[in-house]
């Protein structure tokens, strides 16, 4: 890890209490933290968005945003449709590693396993996390005459302390990816963000100015 990306990750687990936590786990909430609180309004705490523990898919963090807000449970997204007539939805995903390169079977680890998030009959063991916002999404598409203007989108970020130089299998494997989540025909559109050490630092900077704000 560069000592940029280090003191940054170092300060951010003061400020939020994680210094008792390993590299790693610290890493994943300071990955969450920075590519979903660009998409929220509000402050959001980076627990609450890791699911990255035993049988999480492959996937370190989500968040659903409905109407701009963060939502966990189905009775805000009752609430949300209810009070204004429409949902305006988003899925955003995060695998975090603190390895100082990106490794083409993770980017396909990750994808299979967001794909199976979406899965009516998924076939990779959840935990309870991933299970209570499974059960979010499945309302969210109970209610899919509400969707304003069009589907879902689906944003995925494979973040690392390495560079992304356009490594052909690389992109292979990312436009794969994309390739199988929008043949699920459920999403307006399908992103996959590579973030490595240089996009980490801008996202923070963004971070830091948007407080200042």
């Amino acid at each position: 890890m560069d000592l940029i990306t280090k003191s940054l990750l170092s300060e951010f687990s003061r400020e939020h209490q994680l210094e008792n936590l390993s590299e790693s786990q610290q890493f994943e909430r300071f990955a969450a933290f920075l590519t979903i609180s660009r998409w929220v309004s509000e402050t959001i705490d980076p627990d609450e968005i890791v699911v990255g523990s035993g049988s999480d898919t492959g996937i370190d963090a989500i968040a659903i945003l409905v109407n701009g807000s963060l939502v966990d449970d189905e009775a805000s997204v009752q609430e949300f449709a209810e009070r204004n007539g429409f949902l305006d939805v988003a899925f955003l995903f995060v695998q975090a590693e603190t390895s100082s390169s990106f490794d083409a079977a993770k980017i396909g680890t990750f994808g299979f396993g967001v794909g199976d998030f979406f899965n009516t009959n998924p076939v990779l063991p959840r935990s309870q996390e991933i299970n209570d916002l499974a059960r979010v999404m499945s309302s969210i598409y109970s209610q899919s005459s509400k969707f304003k203007r069009a589907n879902p989108v689906c944003r995925l970020y494979y973040v690392t302390t390495g560079i992304w130089v356009g490594d052909r299998a690389l992109e292979a494997r990312r436009s794969a990816v994309i390739d199988d989540l929008s043949a699920l025909r459920i999403f307006s559109s399908v992103e996959f963000n590579p973030v490595d050490a240089t996009a980490i630092q801008r996202l923070h900077r963004e971070s830091r100015n948007s407080v200042s704000r």
